[in-house]
């Protein structure tokens, strides 16, 4: 499992009910997992997105390198939470 990575600032979240695999189910292999986003947690999702990439693009417009601009969608599973933030690509 990856390092946790601390992020200054999110643009939101939302919590999510279920996965698919479960959670205790994971493993190394596992290519897909499915979560299970509520209604109103989803609008959440959503509007955090979209102002992440209104973010993204007023920053890419006066940055030079802003097509390494990226959003960042973090998977808590101890919390069963998703965040948006911002971050860069790797070339």
């Amino acid at each position: 499992m990856a390092a946790r990575e601390s992020r200054q600032s999110s643009f939101g979240g939302c919590s999510f009910v279920k996965t698919s695999p479960a959670h205790d189910r994971l493993a190394a292999s596992t290519q897909v997992v499915n979560l299970v986003v509520p209604f109103e947690d989803a609008l959440k999702l959503n509007i955090a997105i979209d102002e992440a990439v209104r973010r993204l693009n007023s920053a890419r417009q006066r940055v030079r390198g802003g097509k390494r601009a990226a959003l960042n969608l973090t998977i808590h599973f101890h919390t069963e939470r998703i965040t948006v933030s911002e971050t860069r690509a790797e070339r």
